[in-house]
């Protein structure tokens, strides 16, 4: 919960909250009125209902803000994507450049890399083999990292320098492992794939990771082209290339263990 609450109150100057309406003279008015009336016990109700009153509308304007898609993006982690969480900025650091080149991991064959995950890797059908299998173990559960060489449907990406980076880890033991920040222009959307909720984020948007140490740091960050993420029970997944949403979920829907 402490992360959360750090990250919402670096998000809160930039929400546009509806306005608050005017509850001090009203409620001022309504505690003089019954200054000079009746016994103590005859102003309560009165006072009570009042009281009530400007709580509900103070709900409601939280309702309300939670409708505003900075706040939404923020806390997706919640509603159903638990290793990654999602938020809207006004532009990217400047310091985050494209690294093709970033290391994903220990490279290894699948086979060894299966013996070392907590979960059962969901491979896309479809695609061919991967060219590169990777195993990272800076996050509880570790993470597995795939790559597949550009062919048709799949053109390479200058970000990635593959045709397909698939990344898997159990959201359950790695809450928020991923983290992704999304300048105005790109488009976000929710939904879900045969029932699984899944987010697709198409435009440039910078990626980052937490290690061991569970901070995010813009050294650890990326740019990041296309992505569909994909929760599978405890598993998130992530699909990144140079290809549209359609292809995206053709390929989330071909994963098999």
């Amino acid at each position: 919960m402490a992360e959360l609450e750090r990250r919402l109150r670096r998000l809160g100057p930039s929400v546009d909250y509806p306005a608050t309406p005017p509850l001090a003279p009203g409620v001022g008015a309504e505690l003089r009125a019954q200054a000079g009336r009746g016994h103590p016990r005859r102003r309560l109700p009165r006072l009570r209902l009042a009281l009530l009153t400007a709580a509900a509308l103070l709900l409601l304007a939280a309702a309300a803000a939670a409708t505003v898609p900075t706040t939404r993006h923020a806390v997706l982690e919640l509603l159903g994507l638990r290793g990654e969480s999602v938020e809207r900025v006004p532009a990217l650091p400047e310091n985050v450049r494209a690294r093709p080149s970033r290391r994903l991991g220990h490279p290894m064959t699948l086979a060894a890399a299966r013996r070392g995950l907590s979960f059962a890797p969901l491979l896309p059908r479809g695609v061919g083999p991967p060219n590169g299998v990777f195993l990272n173990s800076q996050v509880p559960g570790r993470i597995l990292n795939l790559t597949y060489p550009p062919r048709a449907g799949l053109p390479r990406s200058r970000l990635t320098g593959v045709g397909l980076l698939v990344a898997e880890l159990d959201g359950h033991l790695a809450p928020a492992t991923f983290a992704k920040l999304v300048p105005r222009g790109a488009k976000v959307e929710r939904f879900s794939v045969d029932g699984h909720p899944a987010l697709w984020i198409e435009g440039l948007h910078a990626f980052l990771f937490k290690p061991a140490d569970h901070t995010f740091h813009v050294d650890h960050s990326r740019l990041a082209a296309n992505a569909l993420l994909l929760q599978r029970g405890e598993v998130l997944v992530r699909l990144e290339g140079r290809f549209d949403r359609a292809t995206a979920v053709t390929i989330a829907r071909s994963l098999r263990p």
